[in-house]
Parts: structure tokens; C-alpha cells; sequence
């Protein structure tokens, strides 16, 4: 079936690239790999051969994509819990020039966001140091709360840095979750936090402390 989900993690100073992929019927396995500037340092391989014999047809690439999402955000959160473990010292990122000129993310529409339960985040992007323009950056919204991700909306920058994410908020959001909106061009890195409340979300997007 070969489908997967790519993302860029921000842990301290290291950038880490997630990919988890399915490897199709001739190899059933769910794998995911963990970068770090270029270099594997974690892989997950799971089979799902079996759960794949009770699933009715029609059905299974619905489970597996579910079941893909599922290790995908699994890896992510342990890898920001600090229980992956990372060989060598990563001090290759820290040192790197271009690691300095973080990405800025700037909210175009801060009093209009969030209406009727809908989130409408209307994002431009430039470099902070040089206030460039960001085109064709990978933007991705995701809700946090108590150590669990979940996924919102992802979409890429266009010509003038800007792009719209568009999407319902999770019925389930408590109180006091965070909705993480993150940018980068797979060399550089920006984050966005909106504090939310259950009742009220009037909530001022700040950058991410450093």
C-alpha cells in the first residue's frame, strides 16, 4: 500500500526527521526511522501480518493507515520524552550557522482564528535574522496535551511565505493544552504555541521560548 507521514521534531537544539513508512504486502512491516543530520539513530519495525489476516479487505488500508499514525506519533512522543536514545553527542546541529537563523511565524489573522470550533490559522513565514521569505516550507498544527499529539493540519508555504491551515478542533481538547503550530524548510525551524482553555480560547499565539 505504500503510503507514510514525514515530520521534522525540534528537541532542544537538535532538529530530528521521523519517517514511517509501509513497506506493502511483499514485506508487511511498519517501519520508522529517526534522523539526525542525515544519520539513522532509531529504527521501529513492526509486522502486522497477523492483524492484516483479520481485517476484511476493503477495510485495511483504512486500519493501517490508523495503525501507521498511531506508531508514527508514538516515536515522536518518546523521542520528545527523552526515552530514545540518542548515540554519540548531536552537537553537529547546535553548531551548525544556519541553525541560529531560526524561522519566524507570524499569525496574519490573530483575532479572527478560531470560530464556531473551527481553527482558520492564516501563517507567513520568513527567516528571523534576514526576514526572507519561506516559500515551500513544510507547515504542520497539531494539539498537545499531557505528553499526547494530535495531528491537525499540515500544508507547505507558497511563493510569498504564506499558507492557511484549516481544520476543527479536537472535541476532546482539555483545558490548558497547547495548539503547536511548527514550520520548517528541513534546515531551519519556527514554532508558534496558542495556550488554550475549554471554555474560551482567546488566546494570543507567542514563539516558542528558546
Amino acid at each position: 500500500m505504500n503510503f507514510g507521514f514525514n515530520s521534522n521534531v525540534r528537541v532542544g537544539d537538535a532538529l530530528f526527521h521521523v519517517q514511517t513508512e509501509d513497506r506493502g504486502p511483499s514485506r508487511p512491516f511498519l517501519d520508522t526511522v529517526v534522523y539526525l543530520a542525515g544519520r539513522v539513530i532509531h529504527k521501529r519495525s513492526t509486522s502486522y501480518q497477523e492483524f492484516a489476516a483479520g481485517i476484511a479487505e476493503k477495510d485495511l488500508p483504512e486500519k493501517l493507515h490508523e495503525r501507521l499514525a498511531l506508531q508514527h506519533r508514538d516515536v515522536i512522543a518518546e523521542l520528545e520524552a527523552g526515552t530514545i536514545a540518542v548515540p554519540g553527542k548531536s552537537r553537529a546541529v547546535t553548531n551548525n550557522v544556519l541553525d541560529k537563523q531560526e524561522l519566524e511565524l507570524q499569525l496574519l489573522n490573530p483575532k479572527t482564528w478560531f470560530a464556531d470550533g473551527i481553527v482558520t490559522l492564516d501563517i507567513s513565514l520568513h527567516e528571523t535574522l534576514s526576514r526572507r521569505k519561506i516559500s515551500g516550507a513544510e507547515v504542520q498544527a497539531f494539539v498537545e496535551q499531557e505528553k499526547q499529539r494530535i495531528p491537525c493540519a499540515e500544508a507547505r508555504t507558497d511563493s510569498e511565505g504564506r499558507t492557511t491551515l484549516k481544520f476543527s478542533m479536537p472535541a476532546d481538547t482539555a483545558d490548558g493544552a497547547s495548539l503547536v503550530v511548527r514550520a520548517t524548510d528541513n534546515i531551519l525551524f519556527g514554532e508558534l504555541r496558542f495556550r488554550l482553555k475549554a471554555k474560551a480560547r482567546e488566546n494570543v499565539p507567542t514563539p516558542a521560548s528558546k
